[in-house]
């Protein structure tokens, strides 16, 4: 094959439907786009993918790899002239990825017009609300606006769908099935043509509501932010090889799930070593076996006292994601406010990690959406703690210096896992152990870590799953390198 062949056949991954190979594509198509001897051939190759594309949504897709790192405004330029569907969406992506405000709107006129009053568009409508290639959050996000202007927008949404099924020959998504392999009861997140259609019938809609009902522009754009494939920053994130210590902690066996207290213990301490940190959060298979599967999240806590609840902090942890996360630096990092103790005396301990999702979910993140990251708060001696993605781990800083790391990587991963495990991922957060320190004084109390064990365990292969669920605390003295 030439270069310029595997340029498009690598490009053309994007048209996979599982989102972990989606994102993979991307972060390989950006490095590809800053390598001097392949930029213009992956150029080509992307210009010719998003000049091909039908549908709105897909062209988000190839705009992705200009937001993991700075690319040439030469490839960017022609990046834009190639977009055979603008959109709103489109048009931020850009907008961010240069730098720059869109001074000349190229979403204009695509849609549809608003829907003619006498079409049926019912069971359009009743397709997309059942949920079942499109995310809730869609249809509350336009019954919201409907409520708010009185306009139609749930039947514009299912009017735009409806042309654009009919436009592309509504090709449905083939068999999703295939991806899944023998665990015919395994759950998986697919995006594929209907979810496409959706979305991009969600754009056409925004851009109607804009030019026919005065929906103010920049209303418009944040609510079509929901429609992009990933929260910007996310896709910076990029995945890691597992460490060197990964075999140890993930190759545990199921003898030893019978006392969970050792074995979370000695995965703490063999994370510790590896890494020359404290575990400031983690959350990872330590046992898989055909017959025991075994998953351990541990979070960092400062204690006041000793008569705390493990299982009210893990619960507390486990409810934050929609309440609370870092701010964002635009695309640079996340930054964590300051955390104080001030109105957790009832609780006897102060929570000190934060949840990286935040409002705006894509699916490109349904890896990291089902085994959710954390990074600690901001505190008088560590200010402005931040969490900046990098090629190598995103590393953390306070006030310039690095103090920490933050981790993921695969795990025999598959786009498919039993139901209610988590994804195939690990995530690990850590800080310097002088500065966790130092966030412990702050708050005045004593650094310890939570932890629940959750087991499953079956009889014989392919047999059911049964599971339970342990927590505790580990005082830090007791995991001392």
């Amino acid at each position: 094959m030439t270069p310029r062949q595997i340029a498009a056949v690598g490009v053309a991954r994007l048209g996979l439907p599982v989102p972990m190979a989606k994102l993979v594509t991307i972060q390989a198509i950006a490095a590809a786009l800053q390598c001097e001897e392949t930029a213009e051939i992956f150029a080509d190759a992307l210009a010719e993918w998003i000049r091909t594309r039908e549908l709105e949504s897909q062209c988000l897709e190839a705009l992705c790899p200009l937001l993991v790192s700075p690319i040439h405004p030469a490839v960017i330029a022609r990046i834009r002239k190639a977009i055979g569907h603008p959109s709103l969406a489109s048009d931020l992506l850009l907008s961010l990825a240069t730098g720059d405000p869109v001074v000349l709107p190229s979403w204009t006129g695509c849609h549809s017009g608003p829907a003619p009053e006498l079409l049926t568009v019912e069971a359009e409508e009743q397709a997309l609300r059942a949920h079942q290639f499109i995310a809730p959050l869609f249809t509350h996000k336009l019954e919201a606006l409907q409520n708010k202007s009185g306009y139609p927008f749930l039947r514009q949404w299912a009017f735009e769908f409806s042309v654009l099924c009919d436009r592309t020959g509504n090709k449905g998504d083939g068999h999703l099935d295939y991806f899944i392999g023998s665990e015919r009861g395994n759950t998986g997140q697919f995006v594929a043509n209907k979810g496409h259609l959706a979305r991009s019938a969600y754009l056409r809609t925004l851009a109607c509501a804009v030019e026919h009902w005065g929906m103010p522009e920049a209303i418009a754009m944040r609510r079509a932010m929901d429609a992009c494939p990933a929260e910007p920053i996310f896709l910076q994130l990029a995945l890691q090889p597992p460490p060197p210590w990964a075999p140890v902690v993930h190759g545990r066996t199921s003898a030893e799930s019978a006392n969970p207290q050792e074995l979370v213990c000695a995965v703490i301490q063999q994370m510790e070593a590896g890494l020359q940190h404290r575990i400031m959060h983690c959350s990872l298979a330590v046992i898989d076996e055909p017959l025991c599967h075994a998953e351990l999240d541990v979070f960092a806590l400062v204690r006041m006292q000793d008569d705390y609840d493990p299982q009210q902090a893990i619960d507390l942890y486990l409810q934050l994601p929609g309440e609370a996360t870092p701010n964002r630096d635009s695309l640079r990092a996340f930054v964590s406010p300051n955390m104080r103790h001030e109105g957790t005396e009832a609780l006897h301990f102060v929570p000190i990690m934060l949840p990286l999702i935040g409002p705006s979910v894509g699916y490109l993140q349904s890896d990291i959406l089902c085994r959710i990251p954390y990074m600690p708060g901001s505190t008088s001696n560590v200010p402005d703690l931040e969490l900046v993605p990098e090629a190598d781990g995103s590393v953390l800083r306070s006030e310039g210096h690095e103090v920490g790391k933050w981790y993921w990587w695969p795990w025999n991963w598959k786009p498919s896992h039993p139901p209610k495990w988590p994804t195939p991922m690990a995530c690990c957060t850590s800080l310097d152990s002088a500065v966790a320190q130092k966030i412990a004084e702050d708050l005045g109390g004593r650094l310890e870590h939570v932890w629940r064990l959750t087991v499953w365990q079956r009889d014989q292969h392919y047999g059911e799953w049964s599971s339970n669920s342990q927590v505790g605390f580990t005082r830090t003295l007791d995991v001392a390198n």
